[in-house]
């Protein structure tokens, strides 16, 4: 043991296990978006991801209104209401990808203006059912001891990207 403990290469563990760490993370993702018995436990397991998976309590889900060109706030956690009621389409470039099935990151070490509102966002996740990009999954600030998101948290997103339709569409798989 002691000759494992002291060899040259066994950082390469280290990796190993991070590796591993990493693949758990994920995995408990798809695990607890599976398990939703329903549409609130679904919305409860996007909150426990979210808070603690990815390090964020202020995120929101928006769903698309195609007639107004908008999406309206439809599920809250950490923010005010009144300020995020929707987004304008027409005003949000961002919102153009997402909605084209693309996740957007705020680039470099935190949150940056993804969107026109006066609050830092994170990542723009869409919830894709049936083929479809039909919400945003918005992802504002993170806690104080994350700088920004990682790899393993953009892939986080992107099973919340593919798991969560049942959150806003109940009848879902």
């Amino acid at each position: 043991m002691t000759d494992i403990l002291n060899d040259k290469n066994a950082g390469a563990g280290n990796g190993l296990v991070r590796d591993v760490a990493a693949r758990s993370k994920v995995y408990a993702a798809v695990i607890r978006l599976q398990a939703a018995a329903n549409q609130a436990d679904a919305l409860e397991a996007i909150r426990e991801i979210t808070g603690n998976l990815i390090g964020s309590e202020e995120v929101a889900i928006f769903k698309l209104d195609n007639e107004k060109a908008v999406c309206w706030l439809y599920w809250y956690v950490g923010i005010d209401p009144n300020q995020h009621a929707y987004l304008d389409l027409t005003r949000e470039p961002a919102l153009r990808e997402v909605f084209s099935g693309k996740i957007v990151f705020a680039s470099g070490h935190g949150a940056e203006k993804l969107l026109s509102i006066n609050h830092p966002v994170n990542a723009l996740v869409p919830i894709v059912a049936g083929g479809a990009t039909t919400a945003v999954l918005v992802i504002f600030g993170l806690l104080p001891q994350k700088t920004g998101l990682d790899e393993v948290d953009r892939e986080i997103c992107e099973v919340l990207a593919h798991c969560a339709e049942r959150a806003v569409w109940p009848h879902s798989k």
